[in-house]
């Protein structure tokens, strides 16, 4: 049976490399099985249902199960529509470090191949919560069964009684630091009763909201808080402040942020979330965090108050995010104490900008993903090409055998050759040499050997074999057997060849992803197209590349898109120093890119990596800064061959 590895079959299928792992683990690839830490799929294996994505239904979509002052189910829809384009591809990580209800945690889960999630807040209670429902679900429903039960039938005074004597209970566990299900399920019991869902503490750290007016509050939702619970399996809930969330971020990372929003006049009182007031020193620091994220390469989206619905002069929020996208979007404000003040109000959504997270990078980040190697299974040894080398001599090799431990080598060689002529030309191999000539010379005369047929005397062949030592290899029976030993010769000789074989390798990795992105070979891509070529194909005037034609310059690949050619170059520099070479290899691409810049409808792109470029980083920052199309191994994962030609 053939195998293909895990990263295979992700680029066949188009998820991340961790969700077919997982799939593994899962039993849902039949006959997959896993070698050292490494899964091995069968070739023939078609990608499973994502269990996840058929996990919940138009009808049963996960829900948030609090009701959460500020949530965004109503803006759910609009904040989706600035969700990162690569979401549950090169993009696979979730974190949400103001969970809240978490209504865009919930909607991520439901409908996207996301394989680590992190979610966090301060507020302890809140965590507590997520983590009790994860954790011991049936003890957390059968006590919110019991509040349903008990709540609903009565009458209003027994209502504000039995929800005030659960408010004191859960202030003193509140107090006590009690990290219970009790205290899980009174949190859950007064978010759905309470006014507005809110959570608001007074100056003692206690939770003082009063009771709402609902007739038939929904307390226990059992279907959607088992879906929940399974879903928040293997995710990360921590209760803390949202500076943690920064180990657990990467450039594979969308996080969203729905902080305490900076108050309104008319809201300032109600604002409040946990004991601690997160005022305007508190916002520009998030501010600036929010923004080292976005430049590191991690996709943001951050939801916040939007100061010029009182105060059109206010650049609060404006100035805080410049260099972001900011959006502003409507919602009705349900959380202020006066009625007549709730309505429909623009809010802010401040996003990456996805086009900035690819070309505004940063070298030394850049520079710091190079890998030291890409090497496949077939790198250090072509043995196919070792063994068929050495089955073409193995008959001359066995007969050459009979030498081995000769004790007058010189006389039994010249009968040997006398009768088999031809095992001559295994002799170069077994001086590590390939073809069938080699030149000596010493203070007796320069000769020119050739092994295909005899030039000299068999006298002259014996002096050099005794000369080059084969003799005292062969009598002194330094070797067993001549074929063993060249197929020692012959891997040595390949192992030589991996330099080429690495130039290949990324050249390959470079044309799958072309092929990948939808272009066909030959018709809308071409490999090894001469400049020359290139101006005949399409009609394009390339002289300023080719020193007026006095250059003959050929690309790795050429990939043409309605109004753009693109002339690709390839190449991996692995290990830990390229000395001049990679010097030269930066500054000739640096000119080539500014050539190309004088071409309408040209790009010159170039695909390298390897972390022997650390030897030669100024050369290769120097064309970095003027090549804006100059992408490793990492940004083609990223998928930016997709963003580049589609």
């Amino acid at each position: 049976m053939n195998y293909m590895t895990a990263k295979e079959a992700a680029d066949l299928w188009n998820i991340s490399q961790r969700r077919v792992a997982i799939l593994c683990s899962e039993g849902r690839i039949p006959n997959a099985e896993m070698l050292s830490n490494m899964w091995l799929i069968p070739k023939e294996s078609r990608k499973p249902d994502d269990g996840r994505s058929l996990r919940y239904t138009k009808e049963q979509k996960l829900k948030p199960f609090l009701k959460w002052a500020g949530g965004k189910g109503q803006l759910l829809e609009e904040i989706k529509k600035h969700y990162p384009t690569e979401l549950g591809r090169s993009i696979y990580k979730y974190a949400e470090p103001f969970v809240g209800g978490g209504a865009v945690l919930f909607d991520v889960l439901s409908n996207y191949d996301v394989d680590e999630v992190y979610i966090s807040d301060s507020n302890a209670e809140l965590i507590n919560s997520y983590i009790s429902l994860r954790d011991d679900t049936d003890t957390l429903i059968q006590l919110l069964k019991e509040y349903e039960i008990t709540y609903l039938p009565m009458a209003d005074d027994e209502r504000k009684e039995f929800y005030y004597s659960k408010r004191t209970r859960f202030n003193e566990l509140k107090k006590e630091h009690c990290k219970t299900v009790e205290l899980a399920a009174l949190f859950i019991f007064l978010n759905r009763t309470c006014f507005n869902g809110l959570y608001r503490v007074n100056a003692r750290g206690e939770y003082n909201v009063p009771m709402g007016a609902y007739k038939s509050p929904t307390i226990c939702d059992e279907d959607n808080l088992r879906r929940v619970a399974k879903a928040l399996a293997g995710v990360t809930i921590v209760c803390a402040d949202y500076k943690e969330s920064r180990k657990f971020m990467d450039e594979h990372t969308f996080s969203y942020f729905d902080p305490p929003y900076r108050p309104l006049p008319l809201s300032a009182s109600f604002t409040a979330y946990t004991e601690n007031d997160f005022n305007d020193e508190c916002q520009i620091s998030l501010g600036k965090y929010i923004k080292e994220l976005a430049s590191s390469g991690v996709y943001v989206i951050a939801s916040n108050s939007d100061p010029k619905n009182t105060d059109q002069e206010d650049n609060f929020f404006d100035d805080l995010y410049s260099g972001m996208e900011i959006n502003r979007i409507y919602a009705s404000r349900m959380i202020n104490s006066n009625a007549s003040a709730r309505g429909k109000i623009s809010e802010l959504l401040i996003c990456s900008r996805e086009d900035d997270m690819l070309m505004k990078r940063d070298f030394d980040n850049w520079l710091s993903k190079f890998r030291l190697s890409i090497s496949g299974y077939d790198y250090y040894v072509d043995f196919k090409k070792v063994i068929s080398n050495v089955e073409s001599i193995k008959i001359e090799l066995n007969i050459l055998n009979t030498l081995i431990g000769s004790k007058d080598i010189a006389n039994d060689f010249e009968h040997v050759i006398s009768k088999y002529p031809e095992i001559l030309k295994c002799i170069p191999i077994l001086l590590a040499v390939r073809g069938y000539e080699i030149y000596a010379q010493d203070n007796d005369g320069s000769y020119l050997y050739c092994f295909d047929k005899m030039n000299y005397s068999i006298e002259q062949y014996k002096v050099f074999m005794k000369k080059t030592g084969l003799f005292d290899m062969l009598s002194n029976h330094i070797v067993n057997n001549l074929v063993d030993y060249v197929y020692g010769v012959e891997t040595g000789l390949d192992s030589n060849g991996r330099k080429n074989r690495g130039g290949h390798q990324m050249e390959d990795l470079v044309e799958g992803y072309i092929k990948k992105t939808g272009f066909v070979k030959d018709k809308t891509y071409f490999k090894e197209m001469y400049l020359s070529d290139v101006e005949a194909r399409w009609g394009i005037d390339l002289s300023a590349l080719s020193n007026q034609g006095k250059a003959r310059k050929r690309f790795d690949y050429v990939v043409k898109t309605p109004d753009t050619i693109y002339a690709i170059e390839t190449n991996f520099y692995g290990g830990t120093g390229g000395g001049s070479k990679l010097n030269e290899t930066a500054r000739s691409y640096k000119m080539l890119a500014q050539e190309a810049a004088q071409v309408q409808g040209f790009k010159f792109v170039w695909f390298t990596d390897g972390t022997a470029w650390k030897s030669a980083r100024g050369n290769l920052r120097e064309t970095f800064d003027v090549l804006d199309d100059i992408y490793s191994i990492d940004d083609m994962e990223k998928g930016i061959m997709f963003k580049l030609f589609v």
